[in-house]
């Protein structure tokens, strides 16, 4: 009979253990989904950053193709087109 008292008293303890470990193993795993939680949205916005970034060096490289010279002589194209484009507007605007 003591026998048995030892065991169930020996059973009693390991499932207190088991008990504890599960709880301390829940928390740990709250704690572990919420830091996963954190972490995938600092993902979200470094791979948002990172894509800003390269826009910018897209866009940088572009203007980096042209040097100033190039630039200026490219404006004046543009603006003389702009001027075509007025002159034809104001014909077409006074017919």
């Amino acid at each position: 009979m003591e026998d048995l008292h030892a065991t169930v008293k020996d059973l009693h303890f390991a499932l207190q253990t088991l008990l504890k470990k599960l709880n301390g193993l829940k928390k740990e795993n709250e704690g572990l989904k919420k830091e996963n939680e954190a972490l995938r949205k600092a993902v979200s916005e470094k791979e948002h950053l990172i894509n800003a970034s390269e826009e910018k060096i897209v866009t940088a490289n572009i203007n980096g193709l042209y040097d100033e010279e190039q630039k200026e002589a490219l404006q004046f194209k543009i603006d003389a087109y702009l001027k075509d484009i007025e002159k034809c507007l104001a014909l077409l605007n006074a017919r």
